[in-house]
């Protein structure tokens, strides 16, 4: 979730989710719970992961070496992750995390400064 920014999801959600769900999976449909409940459709929730991914290969989905991929050509509803386990709870808890850290990346963000260069 949102790149580098530090959040509690790696507490809430399974190793496989953490590895393998990153579209529309347990931790974006807990948020979505949590902000939008009314959009979402938890009867229409699949969980779903792509098959048959290179496991010996130093390309992945994302990372220093993604390949390039749509959510439709790996998995039939193109979710990818289990949207089932999802829940407003795991959603709160993973939005004010989330918050906390962006509030301390804008903080840091204005109190930046680079560093003097040297003169010779």
């Amino acid at each position: 979730l949102c790149g580098g920014v530090p959040n509690v999801a790696a507490q809430l959600l399974t190793p496989k989710e953490l590895e393998l769900g990153i579209h529309a999976g347990d931790a974006e449909t807990s948020l979505l719970l949590s902000i939008l409940p009314e959009q979402v459709k938890m009867e229409r929730a699949v969980c779903e992961y792509p098959q048959g991914l290179p496991t010996d290969s130093l390309l992945s989905m994302e990372g220093n070496l993604p390949f390039a991929w749509l959510t439709g050509e790996l998995t039939v509803s193109g979710v990818l992750g289990d949207a089932t386990a999802a829940t407003k709870e795991k959603g709160d808890i993973i939005l004010e995390s989330l918050s906390d850290a962006w509030v301390k990346v804008i903080e840091d963000v204005c109190k930046f400064q680079q560093p003097k260069r040297k003169r010779f």
